[in-house]
């Protein structure tokens, strides 16, 4: 849920972020390597959760929730002009603006529902949650992982979205996630000395593939077998086919019965 408080910090975040963005973009007339080190600026919290060492040797296990967050057409903002009489800036400058703005909000969220971001993908996210053996426990981060996905469709349409509008004119963006479960390996790959630790596993697959949908959160068939049942039932899970798989989107009903209404 977005309360007050973290809608006011997240209005902070995307308006202290912008300001910088418009200062950076005049100054180098939109280099290429703006959009990478503005990430780099927010990509501190990379650790994988419980992992926070690995010897350079060592590879480990686990089981996580990933959590893939994907922006729509931003390929298709940037090599198409927008008009001048709907927005002040249009193609790059466009997108460098939307995911400047957009990837630090959703990281917050992540952050505040205890969830760690572990890539930027360009114009996404790759988050994991370390899933615990014992149900309650298993419980609790699942409640965590659906209560981020949809505080971020929330945060996108009461903060970002409006922020991009009333100071350059943009038309809504649209984000996608995806959810899905898996043992997987971490370890380090590369070259020393600029090795990186990732995890690979079924999850971050899956989660990609889920991750295709237009504000919508969907997860794989193989999370919806786990999650906890609710006597009060909150949410309701919508079956969707993909090629070799089951996913299911999933909505509040509160918002089913909001727009029954």
């Amino acid at each position: 849920m977005l309360s007050e408080r973290l809608k006011q910090e997240l209005n902070d975040i995307v308006n202290r972020i912008l300001d910088r963005c418009e200062l950076q973009w005049d100054n180098t007339l939109g280099k290429n390597e703006l959009i990478k080190a503005l990430l780099e600026t927010y990509a501190m919290d990379t650790n994988i959760p419980g992992h926070p060492f690995l010897g350079e040797s060592e590879y480990k296990s686990d089981v996580f929730v990933a959590f893939m967050l994907d922006m729509r057409d931003s390929t298709k903002h940037l090599r198409q002009a927008i008009s001048a009489r709907i927005a002040s800036v249009s193609e790059m400058q466009r997108v460098f603006y939307e995911v400047s703005a957009l990837l630090p909000a959703m990281t917050k969220i992540i952050r505040e529902y205890k969830g760690s971001v572990t890539e930027y993908l360009g114009d996404g996210l790759l988050a994991l949650f370390q899933l615990p053996k014992q149900k309650e426990e298993q419980a609790e981060v699942l409640h965590n992982v659906i209560n981020a996905a949809n505080t971020c469709l929330e945060a996108l349409n009461q903060v970002v979205n409006p922020i991009l509008n009333e100071r350059f004119g943009l038309p809504k963006i649209e984000i996608g996630i995806g959810l899905a479960f898996s043992d997987a390996i971490i370890s380090h790959f590369g070259l020393p000395p600029h090795t990186q630790v990732k995890v690979i596993g079924e999850c971050i697959y899956f989660a990609s593939k889920c991750s295709k949908g237009r504000n919508e959160i969907i997860l794989h068939e193989y999370l919806k077998h786990i999650w906890p049942k609710s006597k009060k039932g909150q949410l309701r899970f919508t079956k969707r086919s993909f090629d070799k798989f089951d996913g299911y989107i999933v909505t509040k009903k509160s918002e089913i019965e909001r727009n029954v209404g």
